[in-house]
């Protein structure tokens, strides 16, 4: 009969424990959850810094580049004065997702588009050309580098000096 009282003891004394050890383990879960659940998500993706990498001048007169990041970092606002053939300036600008959700960069936009034959005229024979960036996606906290190379090409023509202003947005969307 005492054997059987023990094994009883036994018996309640492991389902106490467990019952304690589950009520630990349903808080812990619990707060797990309530973080999870309080967590914001944010959606961000800017030019977080651009530079210039290299200036090349093709006369006397060196090129002049002024970029500035503005509209909380989603366009690049650059004005450019080329004064000569093989003139070339090349920036290169970072892409940041700042924000916690994965994001995709459909496309950067170019205000005016040099590369339709309407605008491309305008500045004749500058050439603007980008790496292509476009579809690729960056993790929160990811950077990816856009480099931005403006070109005189030797023409006919002769040496004008050309200024002109083009900016660029980012086009993003969230995966």
């Amino acid at each position: 009969m005492k054997k059987m009282i023990n094994i009883r003891n036994n018996i309640i004394i492991v389902l106490c424990i467990t019952i304690v050890l589950m009520a630990i383990g349903f808080i812990a879960i619990s707060v797990k959850l309530k973080a999870y659940k309080d967590k914001e998500e944010s959606f961000n993706v800017v030019f977080s810094d651009i530079s210039k990498k290299s200036t090349i001048k093709g006369s006397t007169k060196s090129p002049v580049g002024e970029v500035s990041i503005e509209s909380s970092g989603k366009v690049l606002n650059m004005n450019f004065s080329l004064f000569a053939a093989h003139d070339e300036l090349t920036y290169t600008a970072t892409i940041k997702n700042k924000g916690t959700l994965p994001a995709r960069i459909v496309s950067i936009h170019k205000n005016p588009d040099y590369n339709i034959s309407t605008y491309k005229n305008l500045i004749y024979p500058v050439s603007i050309t980008t790496t292509d960036i476009e579809g690729k996606t960056l993790l929160p906290g990811e950077a990816i580098e856009y480099c931005i190379t403006i070109y005189y090409s030797p023409s006919i023509s002769g040496n004008t000096p050309k200024n002109f202003n083009y900016n660029l947005a980012l086009i993003t969307e969230s995966n």
